[in-house]
């Protein structure tokens, strides 16, 4: 969804392009050389243009579960604890993306994450004689995964214009292995990342109609499986023996499709509407597909609004709406890419 912000002013410097050929259409025309093909511009970064993108976003999700922490003798009878508990998560996620042309076809990102996560967590011990449900916070907050990424525009003279792009997460966020848990196997802070790196291939298509743009974007995340080291305790005639197991954990992939429409209201503001949808494919352990994993679906309809302060510098405002049970609830982002020539 970054581009919105550049599909919307699209159309306006299109006809400005557009008006300022038919002007020189009446002057003598001169012989193309091969300066002027490899110079034609682009929908990416320009050549030797470097973007400084500063970005602060805001995640909240909630919901409600119902846990057993033992085993079941009979249908009917259960040895363990039952607990309810109502949770609601936020997210804030400041930001710092660099975007450098290398040509007017060809640009590399790289993006910066600082995570700050709380969980407010409310639940009760049903079997326990509570009378009232206790209230628990949990938070952390560290560096992200950073990413890198290359985006390579495949076509330039005629419409639809396809992107190709290839991105890199890494794994110097705290990984949900790395961060201390309770009896109850409940995170005592929690992670910053995902603990595995991934590699994302994609292709996006940008469609410019006068004064609209359509923009319709497919990929394909791969998360590279590794072993995990997972602590378990365990009491036997001598006291306390720690015994250390490792896992091979291979999480899910994501199929990724994204479309949407930017409109430019005048060359300074234009908006932008989209619908975003996610499958997260089941996880293996040790190659195995646990018998309670499940298909996540994940589609979520977004809001952008972008003004232009001068040509160097751009304000962008997107809004997210979770559709879906296992997506976000709302996010709100704040952007603001600035040029340095």
């Amino acid at each position: 969804m970054s581009y919105i912000a550049l599909l919307a002013l699209f159309p306006i410097s299109a006809s400005a392009e557009e008006s300022k050929a038919s002007k020189e259409s009446e002057k003598p025309k001169r012989v193309q050389t091969v300066a002027d093909i490899l110079e034609q511009p682009g929908v990416l970064t320009p050549k030797g243009s470097f973007v400084l993108d500063t970005s602060l976003s805001y995640t909240q999700n909630s919901s409600n579960s119902v846990s057993v922490v033992g085993y079941t003798v009979l249908p009917s009878l259960i040895v363990g604890l039952i607990r309810a508990s109502d949770i609601d998560r936020t997210t804030l996620t400041f930001g710092l993306t660099g975007r450098y042309g290398i040509t007017n076809r060809l640009e590399v990102e790289a993006r910066i994450p600082w995570v700050y996560r709380t969980d407010s967590i409310s639940e009760r011990d049903l079997n326990s004689g509570s009378n009232a449900a206790t209230l628990r916070t949990v938070d952390g907050n560290d560096i992200g995964d950073i990413e890198a990424a290359f985006k390579y525009q495949i076509n330039m003279k005629e419409a639809p214009y396809w992107i190709g792009s290839l991105r890199f997460k890494s794994t110097t966020g705290k990984s949900p292995y790395d961060v201390p848990i309770n009896s109850l196997n409940d995170f005592e802070e929690l992670p910053t990342g995902s603990g595995f790196p991934s590699i994302e291939p994609g292709i996006t298509m940008i469609m410019p109609i006068d004064p609209a743009v359509i923009f319709m974007n497919f990929s394909y995340i791969w998360n590279i499986k590794d072993d995990v080291e997972v602590d378990i305790n365990i009491t036997d005639d001598d006291d306390n023996t720690e015994n250390i197991r490792v896992d091979t954990i291979d999480l899910g992939d994501t199929i990724a499709f994204s479309a949407g429409m930017g409109f430019a209201v005048n060359p300074k503001f234009s908006f932008s509407l989209g619908l975003s949808h996610k499958t997260i494919l089941k996880s293996k352990i040790n190659g195995t597909t646990a018998s309670d994993a499940k298909l996540l679906q994940l589609d979520s309809l977004s809001f952008g609004a972008n003004y232009a302060i001068d040509r160097d510098t751009t304000i962008n405002v997107g809004a997210t709406a979770g559709i879906t049970a296992d997506a976000p609830d709302f996010q709100l982002s704040v952007r603001i890419p600035y040029t340095l020539k």
